[in-house]
């Protein structure tokens, strides 16, 4: 259900901006199943950002993820001990949707 419900917010965001501007999936947590369970929504992306997600991970386990337009973001992969964090940076409307 939780997918549905994306898909009618994408719907709904689709209409409301305008085709020419960069729109991203925004999601303040989703779990390891891609489902969002805080801040799910759009946001319509300012001169200069991209959409974002990051997918943590502790000792190689799903951890938690988010999506949003980012002023700054980078495509790659950060290890620190036991975390590890990847972000994907991209400029094509809803192109920050996570398949998990």
């Amino acid at each position: 259900m939780g997918k549905h419900i994306l898909l009618l917010l994408l719907g709904l965001c689709l209409l409301v901006n305008s085709l020419q501007a960069l729109t991203c999936v925004t999601c303040e947590r989703f779990n390891s199943q891609g489902i969002c369970e805080r801040g799910e929504g759009c946001c319509q992306a300012k001169p200069g950002q991209k959409c974002a997600s990051l997918i943590t991970y502790r000792d190689g386990k799903f951890l938690l993820g988010s999506q949003r337009c980012a002023d700054v973001c980078f495509k790659g992969t950060v290890e620190n001990g036991g975390l590890t964090a990847k972000m994907k940076c991209c400029s094509k409307s809803f192109c920050n949707t996570v398949n998990i």
